[in-house]
């Protein structure tokens, strides 16, 4: 099974929801695409708290990630479960 974790970071260091940040998340989506990468994306944004080995967003937080990821996704008309 492959999976891709889905987390991205601002450059002053702040974690933020994927494509706000500088991980340049439209450009590695078009990559696996095209790679017909056939994984999992699991989404971990972190977004309330990160450490090391741990964080947390909760459910609002999550909602926003999850919808952050959805548009990069239907941005480029990538199907998705």
């Amino acid at each position: 099974m492959q999976y891709i974790h889905v987390k991205d970071v601002r450059a002053d260091g702040a974690i933020a929801p994927a494509g706000e940040g500088v991980a340049r998340w439209p450009d590695l989506l078009q990559r696996l695409r095209q790679d017909g990468y056939d994984g999992f994306l699991s989404l971990e944004p972190h977004l309330a708290a990160a450490g090391q080995h741990q964080g947390f967003s909760g459910p609002d937080l999550f909602r926003r990630a999850s919808q952050a990821l959805q548009l990069l996704l239907r941005a480029m008309d990538w199907a998705y479960d």
